[in-house]
This record gives structure tokens, sequence and C-alpha cells, in this order.
């Protein structure tokens, strides 16, 4: 997908009023729940540095990390400065969006977020947090996105009565919008089969002690 497709299905997905399927929630906070897997930039190994392919994570999980504008760049940009708010450590910054594959379903997922895309407004402004399963959206939030060191920088998105997702979208509309996540964690959900295998041995686990 070139980087205008993405910023168009992007703004399309919050803007044309695509009703969101329930059973899905996305709720920004100053905190957020850490699942079991994940990625934070920091793994030994992980890559850094400018124009970093988009598969440079599958390692830990992440089918796809885009930029916007097709530049993936990971590194310590709090050392910049008036960026100590960023926290320490490096982050994923993506120019105009930051666009997330797992190679797995998830029922949860937790991130931090940076945009100064600033609030909503008719003009413009506010950032998108957009959920997808299977390439289709799944839900959406338009929110305010928090900015040197002002603002709820947490998102926490879950799924239940068995949703799951497997794709996020977090894209600023601002006239300069540049965003940064962090410490992404998520809840994958056991493929069909492996579920099996896994009821399978809990049944024989169950027979051997009786």
């Amino acid at each position: 997908m070139t980087t205008s497709a993405r910023m168009l299905a992007a703004a399309g997905a919050v803007f044309t009023g695509a009703p969101a399927i329930a059973g899905y929630t996305v709720v920004q906070g100053t905190s957020a729940p850490a699942y079991a897997a994940g990625i934070n930039f920091d793994e030994v190994g992980a890559p850094t540095g400018v124009g970093l392919s988009p598969d440079s994570w599958t390692a830990w999980g992440v089918t796809e990390l885009l930029a916007g504008d097709g530049n993936q760049v990971v590194g310590d940009f709090s050392t910049a400065p008036g960026q100590s708010w960023l926290g320490t450590g490096n982050s994923f910054y993506g120019n105009f969006g930051v666009f997330m594959k797992l190679d797995t379903d998830v029922d949860a997922m937790s991130l931090q977020a940076w945009d100064p895309s600033g609030p909503p407004s008719p003009f413009g402004g506010g950032m998108a947090v957009v959920i997808f399963d299977d390439g289709v959206e799944v839900a959406s939030a338009f929110v305010e996105p928090a900015w040197g060191g002002i603002g709820q920088e947490w998102f926490n998105i879950t799924a239940d009565g068995g949703m799951v997702f497997d794709e996020i979208r977090v894209l600023g509309f601002g006239f300069g919008p540049t965003t940064y996540v962090d410490n992404i964690t998520w809840n994958a959900v056991p493929a069909p089969a492996s579920a099996s295998l896994l009821g399978l041995c809990a049944l024989a686990a169950r027979r051997r002690r009786f």
C-alpha cells in the first residue's frame, strides 16, 4: 500500500462514519495494563536507525511496522531538546502515522502514543486510533493526543465476546502530524488448532491424575 493510500484509508475509516462493530473498546488514559507479548524497541537485537524495513520486527510477532511516509525510524528521541517527556529508551517514529500488523489474532493491546496534532476541530487536528481484523475496520477512537508532557498518552484496546483484531493504525490529523509509539504489548489468541491441542493436553493430564 502506498503512503497516500495508507493515509486515505485511515482518514476514511475515521471520517466516513463507518460503524465500529460491537465488542471492541478503545480507552485513552494515564496508564494501561501490560500484556504478555510485546515490543518496546529496547530489546537486544532490535533494529534502530533510519529507513528500517517494515518487516524488521518479525522476530517479535510484528509482520509489518510502517511509518506513513515509508521512512521507519527507531531511536531515543527523549534526548532531543524539550522532549524528555517521551521517556527513556527507544521509541518508534512515524511521520504521518504508524501502521502495525501482527502475525496473530489478539484480544487486547496497550501502547503509548504521542502526536502534536492537538485537539480535534472542524479544521483539523486530533489523532485516530483505528483497529482492524483481516483488513476490515472493527473499531476506532478519535482523541486529543498527548504531547509535550501534557495529555493522556496510554491506550488500552480490548475485544470481548470472542472478537479479535490483528492490526492498528495511529495517525494524527494536524498540519504536521509526527507520531511516536512505544511500549506496545498484546494478548495473543491461540489459533483454533492450537486451542484444540491445548484442550486435548489438558484432558490427558486430568486423566493421568485419576
